[in-house]
């Protein structure tokens, strides 16, 4: 690592301004359609985007809200939320929602369309990449929703202290499962998301396959199996900003961190870290709109100027996170401000997302009860006191 990221200093990046892509509501026929001739409405001149507050939010601001700004002369408004889908559904029982595009990750943006709180969107109007590639084949696989369009991936991921192996270094998921070819203490989140679906697919088994395994109780006998391997070795945390204190204090030598922070670990904090992105767990953060807003159709100019490559590269200019296009993965390159390869960084570059699973919230609520029964009495048999899950969305901005 040659070079510290500098605290506190942004400089924005030329802004390219190529022609945006279309995204376009889903038609809706009412009564109240202006017949043919009439004036169309002025466009407005704000626009409010609730979103995750930090590092993150800046990156946004430096990568959207700026040169959108600039490009539509629309005054955007930055806030931040929980992201929960409470705050979501007060919002919506305003007469009028304060906010016109909204960022939630994909379990609260699905139970939200579900309840009616969300815009549909016409994602076949997207415009396409070079050679008229459909802007589908653009996108990876689960970023476009009916109610919404994914911008980033974030996830959780194994990082090891390069100090604590003198000989070979640990380079799959299988290997932090092995105490007796890689000595030294296992950080693990108290939280069977991201556990028992690790320990499957360091068993080797497909990221395709996980979560129809952990329907079984087979599935799950095999993955408390794997832990049981280790269970001598495990430090349990709950707290994200816990796994790298572990490490940067010696308390283990392995650890499963989220992404983002193991990053400012590493390129801020100069930790002599590594990353392993074999059986990296990822979730979306995903453009919505709310039901009800008068600022429809701006809202989805401005998630379509968002979501254009270039864009996307330049947000991870500035933050860590993965873009959820092909085409704007290509263009991603060093940070803005260090001598650091973003690639390295993103969960969706190349061999990072080669053995990746989507964490899918919408099954989780439907299999979470049982699944920590079973985890929660394994910790009990292994007289391990029992606590909260991590509330890793919340705590993962920077």
């Amino acid at each position: 690592m040659k070079t510290a990221l500098k605290i506190g200093v942004l400089v924005l990046a030329p802004i390219l301004l190529a022609a945006p892509s279309a995204v376009t509501a889903a038609p809706e026929k009412t009564a109240g359609e202006a017949e043919a001739g009439t004036p169309r409405p002025e466009k407005p001149k704000s626009l409010t985007v609730a979103s995750w507050g930090g590092a993150y939010a800046k990156s946004q601001e430096i990568a959207y809200v700026r040169p959108f700004e600039k490009e539509t002369g629309i005054k955007v408004t930055l806030v931040s939320h929980g992201g929960t889908f409470d705050q979501l559904k007060q919002e919506n029982d305003a007469k009028q929602p304060e906010w016109d595009v909204v960022d939630l990750s994909a379990g609260v943006l699905d139970a939200a369309c579900q309840d009616g709180l969300l815009e549909k969107f016409d994602t076949g109007d997207l415009a396409g990449t070079r050679d008229k590639e459909p802007a589908k084949d653009d996108f990876l696989p689960g970023a476009l929703h009916e109610c919404g369009i994914a911008s980033v991936a974030w996830s959780s991921a194994i990082v090891f202290d390069h100090g604590a192996f003198k000989k070979a270094e640990p380079k799959t998921a299988e290997d932090f499962f092995s105490a007796e070819n890689f000595p030294g203490k296992r950080a693990l989140p108290k939280d069977p998301k991201y556990v028992l679906p690790l320990a499957l697919m360091a068993d080797g088994l497909e990221p395709a396959t996980v979560y129809r395994e952990l329907e079984t109780r087979g599935g799950v006998n095999r993955a408390l199996a794997m832990l049981e391997k280790i269970q001598d070795q495990i430090v349990w945390w709950e707290k994200s900003h816990e796994p790298l204190t572990m490490l940067s204090d010696g308390t283990a030598a392995l650890a499963v961190a989220f992404n983002g922070r193991a990053f400012y670990a590493i390129a801020r904090d100069n930790r002599r870290f590594g990353l392993i992105w074999d059986g990296q767990i990822y979730d979306l953060d995903m453009w919505a709109i709310p039901k009800g807003t008068p600022n429809r159709d701006i809202a989805f100019e401005f998630i379509a100027f968002s979501i254009r490559p270039d864009r996307l590269a330049e947000q991870t200019r500035w933050f860590p996170y993965g873009p959820m296009r092909k085409s704007a993965i290509e263009k991603t390159g060093k940070h803005a401000e260090a001598d650091i390869d973003m690639r390295a960084f993103l969960p969706t570059a190349g061999e990072n997302f080669k053995r990746a699973l989507q964490l899918d919230a919408t099954w989780w609520q439907t299999h979470s009860e049982r699944l920590t029964q079973r985890f929660e009495a394994w910790l009990a048999n292994a007289d391990d006191e029992i606590t909260d899950g991590v509330d890793a969305e919340a705590e993962n901005r920077g």
